[in-house]
């Protein structure tokens, strides 16, 4: 498919023209109240000029906030000034945090005094306060001057020559370095990714998006901030997706007609959720992690939703394949959205499948990394991801390259036994992780939610299916909870942590 997309682009101005056309339209909104286009942009006229005043116009801003409306008015300042956001992960340790303003060479940080103490940060904020500037949002709106808001109107009504010095945004990814990687995308990577999501899928001005992924989830900030705000959709930006009770109320009272989440989140919604509640959603979107085959039936039964499974990376803005009203292939992570390409590399040691490498105007500029600086990205994206592209262009993801032990001279995927897990008892819920051995190299250790498992039977199971003896787990350990990472995948470097313990 051909679509047209221009050299350079600023995000502000994107939202400006919205906003040009869709004055008193109510275009975004969160539990403290909801804001028209031109309230939206005369609230970032007015505080970005405070920014830049306090900030010294410096080039990278540290945002520490969490998932609502200020978060995007602080977000958008700095893209009018040219400055460039880092979104830090709120859910990462004090330690990852620290290298995350390392790496990024932070000097200020912006972010919230309610927020700090309602989530109970303030250690966290003692340690930051060695290394950068705290600017608290609170201050910011107390010290704004008449004159600010004069010119921040004049802004709103007349177009006033502004020079963009970045027209860039840092996320971060930690991956399985010991130091988390600043992954910097131009606004432009941004602007491609919502263009080629709105080219396969109907989503029109009269929708409404129901958001409660965080901003430093590129899903969360692409598919539910960006894609609405310059696009005419409103979008309702809710503060944790751990709320399971709340949500699906939430989105009834709303009248949201779309959702993004992950797997583990969709099934924890479901437990509380009604008919009723999720009767206006049109698409409910799905990707991080694996839609599992019980979470997909359930939405059918009880909802009437056929969940739209899709398949991303931080490094591309994130949308890669997407499943469709259309074209759906339950299983698949759905086809390549246009403009993008892809290749399958052969491992060594894995059978089905290869590396999937990928390329498309919403691949990223490059990485920062810590002690090196910025690197650019090669026109191929290495995702890391075992996958398989079928005849008719679906795209299947077995594992990450990562999620393999190597047993005995063999690659075992991980995914594949907790897939087996779940076919022997019927439940989902499991989650393997290896640790070193002595004598094979390493060895399986499968956690799981449900109480009384038996060993035995997935033992016997495994074997019936005359697979290799390989993929039966050295032990199965009950857990309460899964430790989440705060896109809400399973955080399985503290189970490999609680494995080796």
């Amino acid at each position: 498919m051909k679509l047209n997309l221009p050299d350079k682009i600023n995000l502000y101005d994107e939202l400006k023209k919205q906003a040009k056309k869709n004055q008193n339209k109510v275009i975004i909104e969160d539990l403290n109240g909801a804001l028209s286009y031109n309230d939206l942009l005369l609230n970032i006229n007015v505080l970005s000029r405070k920014i830049k005043q306090i900030t010294r116009g410096e080039e990278r801003i540290g945002l520490y906030l969490p998932n609502i409306v200020g978060q995007v008015v602080v977000l958008f300042s700095l893209f009018k000034n040219g400055q460039v956001p880092c979104v830090l992960n709120f859910s990462m340790g004090t330690q990852s945090v620290l290298d995350c303003i390392e790496t990024a060479s932070l000097k200020t940080v912006i972010t919230s005094r309610d927020f700090v103490k309602v989530a109970d940060l303030s250690s966290v904020i003692e340690e930051m306060e060695k290394k950068v500037t705290i600017v608290y949002v609170e201050d910011l709106k107390n010290s704004i001057a008449a004159k600010h808001k004069i010119i921040g109107l004049l802004e709103t009504k007349i177009k006033i020559p502004r020079k963009s010095n970045k027209e860039e945004i840092i996320l971060f990814t930690s991956g399985t370095e010991s130091k988390p990687k600043g992954v910097v995308l131009s606004h432009l990577n941004l602007y491609a990714n919502v263009k080629q999501a709105l080219s396969v899928i109907d989503i029109n001005e009269n929708d409404k998006i129901f958001n409660s992924l965080p901003l430093f989830h590129s899903f969360g900030l692409t598919v539910c901030v960006i894609l609405p705000l310059i696009s005419n959709i409103k979008t309702f930006l809710y503060p944790s997706p751990l709320h399971y009770k709340e949500i699906p109320k939430m989105i009834r009272k709303d009248g949201s007609t779309i959702t993004v989440a992950t797997n583990t989140f969709l099934d924890n919604f479901a437990k509380y959720a009604t008919r009723e509640d999720f009767k206006s959603l049109k698409y409910v979107i799905s990707g991080a992690e694996t839609l599992k085959n019980n979470v997909y039936e359930k939405y059918q039964k009880e909802f009437g939703i056929d969940i739209l499974q899709g398949y991303g990376a931080t490094e591309t803005a994130p949308i890669i394949s997407l499943n469709t009203p259309n074209f759906s292939k339950f299983g698949s992570v759905g086809k390549l959205i246009p403009l993008m390409e892809a290749k399958i590399d052969k491992v060594e040691g894995i059978e089905s499948g290869g590396n999937l490498i990928v390329k498309g105007p919403n691949v990223m500029k490059g990485y920062i990394i810590n002690g090196k600086g910025f690197v650019p990205s090669n026109e191929w994206y290495n995702t890391g991801d075992i996958a398989n592209i079928d005849e008719n262009g679906y795209i299947t993801i077995l594992s990450r390259l990562k999620r393999f032990s190597k047993i005995a001279g063999e690659m075992v995927s991980l995914n594949k036994v907790e897939d087996l897990a779940i076919e022997c008892y019927g439940r989902t819920s499991f989650y393997s992780v290896s640790i070193p051995d002595k004598k094979k190299g390493e060895r399986i250790i499968l956690f799981t939610t449900i109480d009384n498992i038996s060993e035995k039977e997935l033992k016997k199971f495994i074997k019936s299916k005359k697979i290799s003896s390989l993929y039966i787990p050295n032990k199965i350990i009950f857990i309460k909870d899964v430790p989440l990472l705060g896109s809400g995948k399973p955080n399985y470097r503290e189970l490999e942590r609680m494995a080796s313990e």
